[in-house]
């Protein structure tokens, strides 16, 4: 119909590959239609021109005021075909400004604008009316943004959050409703069968037809132009194109799925934590200590001190420490940040070899930092600064540590002059050289790390990415409750694998975490790709994992059904690494009549629908299970529906849906790291066995090993089944389960038809 009706007009059909562009020049828009998916973008302007704005940078946030931007749409010029794209001159007022470049690659479609004398360049097109408008990184209040508009700048997200995206007055601390630390340009547009990435650097203000109820608008504040890349398809199959698109990402060691758990305040601690973990049959693979450099109890709570190397006092024979840890099958890591303290040692090295940040004049850039004292960063641009990071990094490594924390890198000021350009130009994409720093030093090691910063093209450098410093709270601005879209928003931006402080961290306006916070929080740790606890800023006050017996027994049995689930999650993850599907998912992307705004559960893979208990002193939720499919209940392996379910303190709803396969380890080891000595047990020791869930027809799973599981045909009656065989069928009642794989197991198979 639309084609019919611009052809009737004063308008151009361009061909190109599978698209077809419809330019109509009455109104200077360009309409793309797509052979599969119809009609994936209407009435695209690209608009352009100028504007300004004064920055107040504080404590890592930044404050935009009197901000001009006079940008409008220009138009297009007679198209020509050139060498396999079509090229259209820009013109505001008769005169040519610029050029509009559109070419298809690898099924994409990229279209590159350029206007002379303008720092405002973007494109704007038509809203579909009450369209679900998804991605933009991680955001705690929604993961829906029909209807809002809203800057993406890498900044701190702030210690609670105002619910507007207006600037409240203590705006350094608090946090405005989409500052983040990860926002992406990157648009998900369900309904439109397409996704949109806009491939700049700079500020992005996105408008989602709040202003223009008709229209969308992403507008860069850049002087070099901006790339459009259209990516069409089905909402899944766009999310893992784009993870594709950012190059990939990588499978880790099995060992980074396993929990997580912290130890601070020394030695001491550090193997009586490890020594209680394997005492109680806990599960877990890495002790992450981050106050290996130093710290100190200050009025905002247990905080680093700023050296890039071992505190001896807190940590002697770190190589000893280490092997013992080893032993006991942990991986030890570290803490790293861009960050440099006034009066360090670390500090005065880097300014003797002239890797600190500079402003114009070549003086050197100082602000005050989370610890309100005097701080700078390493310039990570430069050759020598990168240098300065990987040498410290590689001997953190050579002490015997196998990650770190790899924290901050949103604080780069606009006044900078680094290596690679200028602050306006390199703030987003400071976190990305961070995380390939990181990446870099890892390189030919048995180690990992994780993130709570980036931008686009973050997906090869980051194998894990946190929520960052919730509170400890139930807060719905900043505390538990947020954790759920933060996670959704980061998979639907394509970040494949994400985890969360356990508890929250930052108890600065709000009491510090309890029992019941934190076994609610636990119980979703465990159904999370990475479950990983948080000492919080104030330890003493916060609940620990083994603040008594009750507390690490909650510990050792949810870290035991965490690690049960590893030949399913790792599964996934190696789904993330060979296809980009995101570890966990929104319902809307999985099951057809579901609200694509929904933020109370997410599914961990395909398989399991989470519905975690996010308010204080409920002992039930209200679960609400999409039509499209039948339901078990996880715990029981009984047929479930929407309404109401009992949760005690440390239990957490769980449902499979119909069409799952879902294997499991049979007995939780205790780690995952191939080094445990004694009676301590690995993989290899509990890998022989195997439970495998079937529901319902049509089920498939492929472990990350390569052991693939197929319901040829389905049954009418429950079957259960134990065998022992590395490849073939296993007969369930009238059914038939195939498998095929290069280890002999034992299958313990049940079938629920």
């Amino acid at each position: 119909m639309l084609i019919s009706l611009l052809l009737a007009c004063n308008n151009s059909v361009l061909a190109l590959d599978e698209y077809t562009l419809l330019l109509d020049r009455d109104t200077h828009s360009l309409s793309v239609d797509h052979d599969e998916h119809g009609i994936v973008l209407r009435r695209l302007q690209v608009v352009s021109g100028t504007g300004s704005a004064d920055v107040d940078f504080r404590v890592g946030s930044f404050k935009f005021d009197q901000v001009s931007d006079n940008a409008s749409p220009v138009d297009f010029g007679k198209p020509e075909r050139r060498d396999g794209m079509w090229a259209l001159p820009l013109e505001s007022e008769g005169e040519e400004i610029g050029e509009l470049r559109v070419v298809s690659i690898d099924g994409h479609l990229e279209l590159s604008a350029e206007t002379a004398g303008s720092n405002r360049i973007g494109f704007s097109a038509e809203c579909i009316e009450n369209e679900a408008m998804l991605g933009m990184g991680s955001h705690a209040f929604d993961v829906d943004h029909y209807g809002e508009a809203f800057p993406l700048w890498v900044s701190e997200p702030g210690i609670g959050k105002s619910d507007q995206d207006v600037y409240p007055d203590d705006w350094f601390l608090t946090g405005t409703r989409h500052s983040s630390s990860f926002p992406v340009p990157f648009l998900l547009r369900p309904q439109a069968s397409s996704g949109l990435f806009l491939d700049v650097s700079e500020r992005v203000e996105v408008d989602l037809c709040k202003t223009d109820p008709e229209r969308f608008t992403l507008l860069a504040w850049s002087e070099r132009g901006a790339d459009l890349h259209l990516l069409p398809g089905a909402p899944l199959a766009v999310v893992e194109d784009f993870v594709q698109h950012q190059g990939g990402y990588t499978l880790p060691q099995p060992w980074v799925f396993a929990p997580w758990v912290d130890a601070v305040r020394g030695v001491d601690r550090v193997m009586q934590v490890a020594q209680d973990l394997r005492a109680v049959g806990a599960s877990g693979t890495v002790i992450w200590t981050e106050d290996w450099k130093g710290a100190e109890l200050g009025s905002f709570g247990y905080h680093l001190t700023g050296e890039w190397f071992v505190d001896e006092t807190l940590y002697p024979e770190v190589e000893d420490v280490a092997q013992d840890l080893e032993d006991l099958g942990f991986k030890w890591f570290a803490y790293f940040s861009p960050f440099l303290y006034e009066g360090t040692q670390t500090w005065e090295e880097a300014e003797e070899l002239g890797i600190i940040i500079q402003d114009e004049n070549g003086e050197l850039v100082t602000f005050t930092g989370p610890t309100f004292d005097t701080m700078t960063m390493v310039d990570i641009s430069s050759p020598e600064g990168q240098a300065f990071v990987l040498d410290h990094m590689n001997t953190a490594l050579d002490l015997g540590f196998d990650g770190w924390m790899a924290d901050y890198a949103e604080w780069l000021p606009v006044e900078a002059q680094v290596y690679s350009g200028s602050g306006w130009t390199e703030h987003n994409t400071w976190p990305v050289l961070w995380q390939e720093l990181n990446a870099q030093a890892m390189e030919g090691r048995d180690g990992s790390y994780f993130v709570r910063s980036g931008w686009a093209g973050s997906v090869p450098h980051t194998p894990v990415v946190w929520a960052g410093d919730q509170r400890t709270s139930f807060d719905s601005d900043d505390g538990f409750p947020t954790v759920l879209p933060l996670g959704l928003g980061l998979s639907l931006s394509g970040q494949p694998v994400y985890t969360h402080d356990i508890a929250g961290y930052q108890s600065i306006g709000n009491d510090p975490s309890d029992f019941e916070l934190w076994a609610r929080w636990a119980a979703l740790g465990a159904f999370s790709p990475v479950m990983r606890t948080h000492h919080g800023a104030f330890a003493e006050e916060n609940h620990q994992f083994d603040q008594d017996e009750q507390t690490l027994a909650l510990w050792a049995e949810l870290t035991q059904e965490h690690t049960r689930l590893f030949p399913y999650r790792y599964g996934l993850a190696n789904q993330a690494a060979e296809r980009g599907t995101p570890m966990i998912l929104p319902t809307a992307l999985l099951f057809e009549g579901e609200d694509f705004g929904r933020t109370d559960v997410w599914m961990l893979g395909s398989g399991l629908l989470v519905a975690p208990v996010l308010e204080r002193g409920a002992t039930t939720v209200e679960v609400s299970l999409p039509a499209a499919v039948r339901w078990l209940d996880y715990w029981t392996l009984t047929p479930a529906a929407s309404g109401t379910y009992q949760a005690a303190l440390g239990e957490i709803p769980v449902f499979i849906p119909e069409g799952t396969i879902l294997p499991r380890l049979a007995t939780a080891p205790d780690t995952l790291t191939g080094n445990a000595e004694g009676d301590l047990t690995d993989l290899a020791d509990v890998d022989g066995v195997r439970i495998l869930v079937i529901f319902g027809e049509g089920g498939r799973f492929t472990e990350a090993d390569g052991t693939r599981y197929t319901l040829i045909s389905g049954g009418d009656a429950p079957a259960e089944s134990t065998q022992r065989l590395r490849s073939g069928s296993v007969q369930l009642g009238s059914a038939t389960l195939e498998i095929e794989g290069s280890v002999e197991r034992e299958y313990q198979v049940h079938y629920i038809p």
